[in-house]
């Protein structure tokens, strides 16, 4: 298995297209039919796919000679005394150090927030969280605060986890709630989902499509977590549960910027989000999805995915054919580089005899199409 530019170039694409294509399937007619959950898991295969841009053994190569071939010699340009490759693959890491450095300082803002300027629950609120992991049948630990200043009740934290409620005056019934919504979203470990899709976004920054996966991944995993508390409740429940999101919605609060990886009651700015989550509870029924539908679709991915690492573009440079004594014309039809036991290169021609290569010549030959084959 090697990692190339191409192999890279075609992860991005597939997995790109693939993100788009999951996106347009769950805003239409179409989505009723797949479950939620796997929304999620073909989301976060996609970023693996991305995350492993590998040339298998069973790869075929497909030459190209027009396209790849000029994005070729584009990276290898010479840039200010540097190919441009290096600078790109620096700026790279320099967005990344600047993005992961400032997310870093808000979570920590964040969470000193909580430890130094809130204040602990009260008794009636540790008590209807008891009551909650009651209901749940799963019992975590979690800590709670109150504070000034935020817009939502939201949970936070991966090994240490934390709800936190706005300060204000809650009906029972309205805390349990909210208590319930913030709870099953560390049951369904939603913090550590997207916490890494927001180190997902960090690394390939430069993707607008990733932030695709991020918006609609995060509306994914609300419905999710709406969908799991419907379950525990009767109709009269889910109504009286729609009703304080729109009541909470209401009261005015000032804004705080939360970290993408905080789960949210809601947001400030997302009605088109809010009418979708509250279509889902309302239409909710104990029936199961379509479970063929989703087994289908998730076939259908598992073929493109394969099929994804089973052709991969590399250019294909045509070389003048020489007039000279002993000159060999050859391609990636007649030749092929081989890696011995030792760890040698070889230009093993057809009809010829080997020709040893040096580790720098080896990778050439690889990036014009030609395949290394290991013994």
């Amino acid at each position: 298995m090697t990692i190339t530019i191409f192999s890279f170039l075609s992860a991005l694409l597939w997995s790109s297209l693939l993100i788009v294509a999951i996106y347009l399937l769950r805003h239409t007619r179409f989505k009723q039919h797949f479950g939620v959950l796997s929304m999620v898991m073909l989301y976060l295969f996609c970023a693996v796919r991305l995350f492993l841009p590998i040339e298998l053994p069973y790869t075929l190569i497909a030459a190209d000679s027009v396209i790849y071939p000029r994005i070729y010699s584009l990276l290898m340009q010479d840039f200010a005394n540097r190919p441009l490759l290096i600078l790109l693959c620096f700026l790279w890491l320099l967005g990344f150090c600047e993005l992961l450095f400032r997310y870093v300082r808000q979570y920590r803002k964040a969470i000193y927030s909580v430890t130094h300027y809130a204040e602990p629950w009260d008794e009636r609120t540790t008590a209807l969280l008891e009551q909650v992991q009651g209901q749940t049948g799963r019992r975590i630990k979690v800590h709670g605060c109150t504070a000034n200043h935020i817009e939502s009740a939201f949970g936070i934290g991966v090994l240490r986890k934390y709800i936190m409620l706005p300060a204000g005056d809650y009906t029972e019934d309205e805390l349990r709630y909210v208590l319930l919504h913030e709870y099953t979203h560390f049951l369904n470990h939603d913090t550590v989902v997207k916490l890494l899709v927001t180190l997902f976004c960090m690394v390939f920054w430069w993707n607008p499509v990733v932030y695709l996966l991020q918006k609609d991944l995060e509306q994914t995993l609300e419905i999710k977590c709406d969908l799991s508390v419907a379950r525990m409740l009767n109709a009269k429940e889910r109504a009286a549960y729609l009703r304080t999101i729109l009541t909470l919605m209401k009261q005015p609060r000032s804004e705080r910027h939360l970290p993408f990886a905080a789960t949210a009651l809601f947001r400030s700015d997302a009605d088109a989000a809010i009418r979708e989550r509250f279509e889902t509870v309302m239409t909710y029924t104990a029936k199961p999805h379509n479970r063929a539908a989703s087994a289908a679709f998730a076939s259908v991915f598992a073929v493109l995915m394969i099929a994804s690492y089973a052709v991969l573009p590399q250019p294909k440079f045509e070389a003048p054919s020489s007039t000279e004594p002993g000159a060999i014309d050859f391609d990636s039809s007649t030749a092929y580089i081989k890696q011995d036991h030792v760890g040698e290169y070889w230009l093993c021609i057809q009809n010829e005899q080997p020709i040893k290569l040096t580790e720098e010549d080896a990778v050439f030959y690889q990036q014009t199409g030609l395949k290394i084959m290991k013994e």
